[in-house]
């Protein structure tokens, strides 16, 4: 057996030699985009599926994301269009697909019920108020700080802060949770 060929005979690809700024850009964010995929998808292979899309689309445009003025904004953009797409490939396939259409098992759903009331809300507030969502998941899910939320978003940190506030704040009017009053935490 030579190197080129494993132990079932099966001939080895040779690897592909990525330019050194895209690996050191993808190796310095890729925990950011696990985290980022990771709050939106619940699910670790999907999250680990979604980034890796993510990627791929990032290196076939990698040119123009080094041309842009934020490189990180632009690669988030990408990263938020694939997580999107999965969600809507996830739909058509389970439409497709027969098991799907069988009734969940109670099991399906403990495992979300922690979930469920945030992530409502969060589709609410993402059809009112997008960047206020966004900068929540980012700063709360996901546990990015301000400075790189708004790196992500191609925002000041200020506007961070401010729309994580003002993003809050909608989301406990949306959940109906009261205020904390004098001496409550």
């Amino acid at each position: 057996m030579n190197d080129s060929t494993s132990e079932y005979g099966l001939t080895k690809p040779d690897p592909v030699e990525f330019p050194a700024a895209f690996e050191g850009f993808f190796a310095q964010n890729k925990s950011a985009f696990l985290r980022i995929a990771g709050a939106r998808l619940r699910n670790a292979q999907d999250t680990e599926d979604a980034v890796m899309e993510a990627s791929y689309k990032i290196y076939r445009k990698w040119e123009r994301i080094l041309a842009h003025q934020n490189p990180r904004a632009m690669a988030y953009r990408i990263l938020n269009a694939c997580l999107t797409d999965f969600y809507r490939r996830r739909a058509r396939m389970a439409l497709r697909d027969e098991a799907a259409r069988q009734q969940p098992c109670a099991a399906h759903f403990t495992d979300l019920r922690d979930h469920a009331v945030l992530d409502e809300a969060l589709e609410v507030l993402e059809k009112t108020a997008p960047l206020q969502a966004n900068c929540v998941r980012l700063r709360h899910l996901a546990d990015l700080s301000y400075e790189n939320v708004a790196t992500y978003l191609d925002i000041t940190p200020g506007a961070a802060k401010t729309n994580v506030s003002l993003g809050l704040a909608k989301l406990k009017d949306i959940m109906n949770i009261p205020d904390a009053g004098k001496g409550d935490y």
